[in-house]
């Protein structure tokens, strides 16, 4: 951990500009390597010899936590759900300044309700954190793995899975800030606000710094600060039905 003293500090970066705007993320593609120019001795399996149910072809897709720019802060959220009749759910963020250092981290059980709602309560809770511990001069990314809560604070969309009211105290608390954005991240990026909301069974708290964190959240602070990479695994998910989707195919 002496190594890794400089990630937990405490000093800030910078100061923001109110019209500064963000890239949205980026995500490194591995496509398969070129084919040899040299003849081979195995012969390729025809296209006809594909089942008609076989996925076609997904790149590699690798995925990296990056830090804020200078001047602004990151609010990684993340909510957990099961539905297993345990009744758990709970919710994680992490605040990292413009080096990737801790500033605040918070792991929390809570209300089981519905995956939007626990999603809108971490982000709320991140915020209203920020503001506590005053970074209110400092620019706010907050970024979190529910594309559908992201697209709506991004006005790409209408569909919501949370009250109104959330949404406005939500869009209120960000106007609290002199600059800031909202990007989604896929959930391989968010590890360690994913793993602050599992730790919250057994370890509730709100952290400033990182020195009393739960080991297997250091551990994924540790990977962010040192650039690691991890595979984006894509899993199948139904078809969302709502009444712009049913327009489009009416």
């Amino acid at each position: 951990m002496a190594a890794l003293a400089p990630y937990f500090a405490q000093p800030w970066c910078g100061t923001p500009s109110p019209f500064h705007v963000l890239p949205p993320p980026t995500y490194e593609s591995h496509p398969t390597p070129p084919r040899s120019s040299s003849p081979s001795l195995t012969p390729e399996p025809s296209s006809s010899s594909l089942s008609p149910a076989a996925r076609p072809f997904q790149p590699r897709i690798m995925v990296q936590w990056q830090p804020p720019p200078d001047g602004f802060v990151k609010l990684n959220f993340d909510g957990s759900l099961y539905n297993d009749g345990s009744g758990r759910a709970s919710i994680g963020g992490v605040i990292r300044d413009c080096r990737g250092r801790v500033l605040i981290a918070f792991a929390e059980r809570t209300e089981h309700t519905t995956v939007g709602i626990v999603e809108a309560q971490a982000l709320i809770r991140g915020l209203r954190l920020a503001r506590y511990y005053f970074l209110g001069g400092l620019g706010m990314v907050a970024e979190g793995d529910d594309r559908v809560l992201v697209r709506l604070l991004r006005a790409e969309d209408t569909y919501t899975r949370i009250p109104l009211d959330m949404q406005q105290e939500i869009i209120t608390l960000l106007g609290q800030f002199p600059a800031c954005q909202v990007q989604h991240i896929f959930r391989e990026g968010n590890q360690v606000a994913d793993a602050l909301c599992h730790a919250a069974y057994q370890q509730q708290g709100v952290w400033v710094g990182a020195v009393a964190l739960p080991g297997a959240v250091v551990e994924k602070v540790e990977d962010d600060a040192y650039g690691v990479k991890h595979e984006r695994i894509c899993k199948p998910k139904p078809p969302r039905c709502d009444s712009s989707i049913q327009s489009l195919v009416s």
